[in-house]
C-alpha cells in the first residue's frame, strides 16, 4: 500500500506531546501534598488491598522496576493569578501514588513482606532516618502528557492506558478531558429526582455488590450528554440529527461554551420538562423496547438507548399542556409503531448512532399526527378497551390475550398483536399471511423524511423524478443508470422483457446516441422494489434510501 506524502504531516498532528521525567519518591509526594499533582474526582476509587500496598512499598525499597506514572498537564484558572496555575492530573498510577502517600502519612503499616521481613509491622515514622531517606530518594519514572496534545489524542491515550480491571469508561474519560462547568451541569442533571425515578427500574443503575466492578459508571450522565448533544446539533436545514460517535460527544463537550449553543439554564428547563412528560406518558415502561419475537410481544427489561433518544427527543418541541388528555393514545401509538412499522422497528434495533435520524424523524412525524388528529386514535383505543374487557380472546388464534398492551383491533375485532401486520390507524388492514401486491401502498425513507406512495407504480415515478432532478443530466450518471439490466431504450427493453404485461416507465433522461431511457417495471412488487434499491446504490445522495417491504 502506497503511503501518501501527507503521512508525516498528519502523524505529527496526531502524535502525543509528552516528556518523561525520573522523579524521586520525595519530590512526587511533596507535589502531591501541595496539590500540584492531583487525583481528579473521576479517579478517586482506591481498590488495592493492604497486602498489595505493602508489596508495592517493598518493590520500591528493592528498586524493582515498576510501571511509569502518567500525568496530564492542565492549566487551572486561578482567581488570583490571570496566568493560571499548572497542575498535573494522575491519569494512570492512582493506586501507586496513593499507596506511597498512605505509607508516608502513616496510614499504612507494612506487613507480610517476604524479602524485607525486618520492616514488617513498621510505619514510615518509625523507620530510622537513614532508611526513610533512602525510601524518599528512590526514583520513579513519570510520563507527562503535555497540554498541547490534541484533545482527541488525549482521549485515545486515556483509553489505551485504562485497560485494567478498574479501567475508565468513555464518560469517565470525558470527565478527565472536559471537566468543568458543563460537566458539573451534566452530573447535576443526572441527579434530578424524576430522572433517578425513571432510571430506578433498570439493573444497570443499581449499586453493584461489594467487590464487583461497576461497568456502568456514569452511564446515567452519558445519557444526559447524548440527549443534549443530539438536540443541539440537529441541522434544521437538512432535517438531520448527527450520528452519535465518541468524537461527536467529545467535540460537543469541548465546544459547549460556544455562543452557538443554548444556555445551561435553557437546557435544564428542557430536560426537566421532557423527563416529566416521559414519566406521565410511559408510566414505568419508559426507555424500553416493545419487541415482537415469534409469537410473543412485550416490553423488554433492559434500557434501550435508541428508545431513550426517541422518547426524549420526541417531546422537546411540546409543552406538558399539549399532552393533557392524550397520554394514553401517545403510549398506544408507540406500541403500534413498535409492532407494525418495519422501518421504525428496524431503526430502533440497529446501532444507536447510525439510525438515530431515521427513528427520531419517524416517531416525531407520528407524534405530530397523534396530537393533531387525536380523534381516530381515541376511537381505536376506546374500541380496544371495550372489546378486551368484554372478551379478551384473539379472533385469529382463539387464545386468551393476557394484557391490554398485547391486544389490538382490526375491522372491529380483537386480536393478539402478534397475529397482525398492521392496524386501522398505522396503515392498511392486514392479518399475517396476507400478501402485498403492486397495488399495496409503499412507504420509503429518504433525506430524513418518510414518504407514502399509494402503490408500486407511484413510488417508481417518484424515485425516477428524484434521480432525474439530482443528477441534472450528467452523462456519467446516465451511463451508469443505463448499465442496469432493467434500464434501456423502449425498443431494447421490449426485446429483452419476457413478462406478459410489459410496463415501461420513462426516466425522461436521454442517453447520447440512443434516445430516452425507460425503467422496466413489469416484474412483481418485490422485483421492482429491488430494482429501485439497485438504483439507489449508484448515488451518494440516496445512501439513506430505504423501502418498507
Amino acid at each position: 500500500m502506497a503511503i501518501g506524502n501527507d503521512f508525516l504531516t498528519n502523524l505529527r498532528k496526531a502524535q502525543v506531546v509528552k516528556k518523561t521525567i525520573t522523579r524521586s519518591v520525595g519530590d512526587l509526594i511533596r507535589d502531591f501534598q501541595t496539590t500540584k499533582i492531583v487525583i481528579p474526582s473521576y479517579q478517586r476509587t482506591f481498590v488495592w488491598s493492604n497486602d498489595k500496598q505493602c508489596r508495592f512499598i517493598e518493590s520500591i525499597f528493592l528498586q524493582i522496576p515498576i510501571p511509569a506514572i502518567f500525568l496530564l498537564e492542565k492549566i487551572k484558572d486561578d482567581e488570583n493569578d490571570n496566568t493560571g496555575r499548572v497542575i498535573f492530573e494522575v491519569i494512570d498510577g492512582v493506586q501507586r501514588i496513593t499507596t506511597i502517600a498512605n505509607f508516608v502519612n502513616g496510614l499504612l503499616k507494612l506487613a507480610n513482606l517476604e524479602t524485607l521481613t525486618d520492616l514488617n509491622q513498621a510505619k514510615f515514622s518509625q523507620l530510622p532516618s537513614s532508611i526513610s531517606d533512602l525510601f524518599m530518594e528512590r526514583e520513579i519514572d513519570t510520563i507527562i502528557i503535555q497540554s498541547g496534545t490534541d484533545p482527541e489524542i488525549q482521549f485515545e491515550v486515556f483509553g489505551r492506558l485504562n485497560q485494567g480491571s478498574v479501567s475508565l469508561n468513555p464518560q469517565e474519560l470525558r470527565n478527565c478531558m472536559f471537566h468543568g462547568i458543563f460537566n458539573d451541569f451534566l452530573i447535576g442533571c443526572s441527579g434530578n429526582t424524576t430522572y433517578r425515578e425513571l432510571l430506578e427500574p433498570f439493573s444497570k443503575f443499581k449499586t453493584p455488590k461489594e467487590g464487583t466492578a461497576d461497568k456502568n459508571r456514569m452511564f446515567d450522565v452519558e445519557l444526559v450528554l447524548r440527549f443534549f448533544c443530539v438536540y443541539e446539533l440537529f441541522d434544521s436545514e437538512s432535517n438531520k440529527y448527527p450520528e452519535i460517535r465518541a468524537e461527536t460527544l467529545n467535540g460537543y463537550m469541548r465546544d459547549k461554551n460556544s455562543d452557538k449553543f443554548r444556555s445551561l439554564e435553557d437546557l435544564e428547563e428542557i430536560f426537566k420538562k421532557v423527563i416529566e412528560m416521559i414519566k406521565i406518558v410511559y408510566s414505568g415502561n419508559q426507555f424500553r423496547n416493545f419487541l415482537r419475537k415469534k409469537d410473543q410481544i412485550s416490553f423488554v427489561n433492559t434500557l434501550s438507548q435508541s428508545v431513550f433518544e426517541v422518547q426524549m427527543l420526541g417531546f422537546v418541541d411540546y409543552d406538558i399542556s399539549q399532552l393533557r388528555g392524550k397520554t394514553e393514545i401517545i403510549y398506544e401509538t408507540f406500541l403500534d409503531m413498535s409492532s407494525y412499522d418495519l422501518i421504525f422497528s428496524d431503526a430502533m434495533s440497529k446501532a444507536t448512532g447510525s439510525k438515530i435520524n431515521e427513528r427520531v424523524i419517524i416517531w416525531k412525524n407520528r407524534l405530530k399526527d397523534v396530537l393533531e388528529n387525536s380523534e381516530k386514535y381515541y376511537a381505536k383505543l376506546d374500541l380496544k378497551k371495550r372489546l378486551f374487557q368484554s372478551n379478551p380472546t384473539c379472533q385469529a388464534t382463539g387464545s386468551i390475550i393476557e394484557s391490554l398492551d398485547q391486544a389490538d383491533v382490526l375491522d372491529g375485532k380483537l386480536y393478539y398483536r402478534c397475529s397482525l401486520q398492521e392496524n386501522d390507524v398505522i396503515k392498511s388492514d392486514k392479518i399475517i399471511g396476507s400478501r402485498a401486491t403492486k397495488k399495496t401502498p409503499v412507504r420509503f425513507y429518504l433525506d430524513g423524511s418518510v414518504y407514502e406512495a399509494k402503490d408500486v407504480p407511484t413510488v417508481v415515478d417518484e424515485i425516477l423524478d428524484i434521480v432525474r432532478d439530482r443528477i441534472t443530466g450528467s452523462d456519467f450518471d446516465i451511463q451508469r443508470l443505463s448499465s442496469l439490466e432493467f434500464i434501456d431504450t423502449h425498443q431494447e427493453l421490449s426485446k429483452k422483457c419476457t413478462k406478459p404485461n410489459k410496463t415501461f416507465k420513462s426516466t425522461k433522461l436521454e442517453r447520447q446516441g440512443s434516445g430516452v431511457l425507460y425503467f422496466d417495471a413489469s416484474g412483481g412488487r418485490n422485483e421492482v422494489l429491488s430494482q429501485l434499491r439497485e438504483i439507489a446504490r449508484l448515488f451518494e445522495f440516496m445512501k439513506d434510501f430505504r423501502i418498507e417491504d
